[in-house]
């Protein structure tokens, strides 16, 4: 099996759809020989902010001497993105043979194995072969049920929690939070970034019924302009290359998780934390792709992201006017979405409501009435590289355009960027 045979295999998986539970995935994971199980772990779960942080830790270890394996998902281009040692991705050639591999066991095992489950159990036998001394692994659904959360961590973390996946997950901010807790295992110390205070007490309720001390960014971590201090250590002069306060926010959550990870395994380069964290990137998160006119595209693709991103965009940003390019998914709290990016933005200059390139996009002329409630200038136009080119005509040089609303709006942004669909040429 060649890597286009492989990836042909994975979207086939896909038929399958999201499919919570650990029963079919420890079934495949016993027939691979249980390769998770002699790698260590940090887990992370969380609604928003996951990927960040799950780079900034990456970022730590990596300058602390070990070989890091990091899992993350969704990719934005390719799916080698997903599975890294120390920021190097996973080449074509062990995908296509791991792949083979595992097609095989699934085949004569008749078992229904879902794309994630079939992409977690890849990544767990590529860090066993390449000996990592530790995998950074990223929650892909809730915690509880996620195909990931067949491990035990040194420490898990939840970066924070917000409504979002309701259907599946639960419809108020302590049913999702429960099921995010449901990575915290026996005694295994638990970093918590999450604000919400609801969430908060439904998280300690876990961690003290499994004795799982627990670690609040919040009580153990405060950040003073380019300063975060935790009970132990002073790191000064952080400027990170990832704009947002949200980012400083989850700076602090892996540097706290470092230090409770060094207090059970490890040694951790604190001198070296500031450098590595301010040249730490993560693809999507308030990505400058372009600068006259500044373009920016982002992957906030609920409210609480939205919201995130727009405080971010007025704080970090200078700029006369706004130029929104935004393209949401059905399942996803689209009133709410769009309030948080768009009421009372008085430098809104234009809407321009688009489609990102899959089955789960919601159709961009239902938004309009959405859209008309604020009384802002709105285009539609279903195609996301036409859609940027539009924006950029109508941009004055000192005006910022911004796409948004889903990470398949990112993703065909860099990818029309890498082949030139978009023009002018980013700079």
């Amino acid at each position: 099996m060649n890597y286009k045979a492989s990836i042909a295999y994975f979207e086939e998986l896909g038929r399958f759809g999201i499919q919570l539970g650990l029963e079919r995935v420890i079934q495949l994971l016993e027939l691979m020989g249980n390769p998770h199980k002699n790698l260590k772990y940090i887990h992370v779960a969380g609604t928003n902010g996951k990927g960040s942080t799950v780079a900034f830790l990456v970022s730590i270890l990596s300058c602390s001497g070990y070989r890091v394996g990091a899992y993350t998902s969704p990719h934005l281009i390719r799916f080698n993105e997903r599975i890294a040692i120390n920021d190097e991705q996973i080449s074509d050639e062990d995908v296509a043979e791991l792949t083979s591999q595992i097609s095989e066991i699934i085949e004569s095992s008749c078992l229904k194995i879902t794309y994630f489950e079939a992409a977690t159990a890849l990544a767990f036998a590529y860090f066993a072969q390449q000996k990592v001394d530790i995998v950074v692994l990223e929650v892909g659904l809730g915690g509880r049920l996620d195909a990931t959360n067949v491990i035990i961590p040194l420490v898990s973390v939840i970066t924070n929690i917000s409504l979002e996946h309701t259907t599946i997950l639960g419809n108020t901010v302590e049913l999702i939070a429960r099921e995010k807790a449901g990575i915290i295992k026996q005694e295994v110390p638990v970093v918590c970034g999450v604000m919400d205070e609801r969430a908060v007490d439904t998280i300690q309720q876990v961690a003290q019924q499994n004795h799982a001390p627990l670690h609040l960014v919040a009580k153990e971590i405060k950040i003073e302009g380019n300063t975060i201090k935790t009970i132990h250590n002073t790191y000064a002069s952080i400027q990170l290359a990832l704009a947002g306060y949200h980012q400083m926010q989850n700076a602090a959550c892996a540097i706290l998780a470092a230090e409770v990870l060094a207090s059970r395994w490890g040694r951790i380069n604190y001198k070296s934390i500031p450098h590595t964290l301010n040249n730490t990137h993560w693809p999507g998160r308030l990505q400058i792709v372009r600068q006259k006119p500044l373009i920016v595209v982002d992957g906030a693709h609920n409210p609480a992201g939205t919201k995130v991103l727009r405080k971010a965009i007025e704080d970090y940003f200078d700029y006369s006017q706004l130029i929104l390019v935004l393209g949401i998914l059905d399942d996803k709290d689209k009133t709410a979405m769009m309030r948080e990016l768009i009421a009372d933005n008085e430098r809104l200059k234009l809407l321009i409501l688009t489609k990102p390139k899959t089955s789960r996009a919601f159709p961009p002329d239902k938004l309009l009435k959405e859209a008309d409630k604020y009384c802002v200038p709105v285009m539609v136009c279903e195609d996301i590289p036409i859609a940027m080119n539009m924006a950029i005509k109508m941009a004055d040089g000192d005006d910022l355009i911004c796409l948004a609303g889903s990470l398949y709006v990112v993703a065909e942004v860099l990818e029309g960027c890498t082949c030139s669909s978009i023009t002018p040429a980013i700079s």
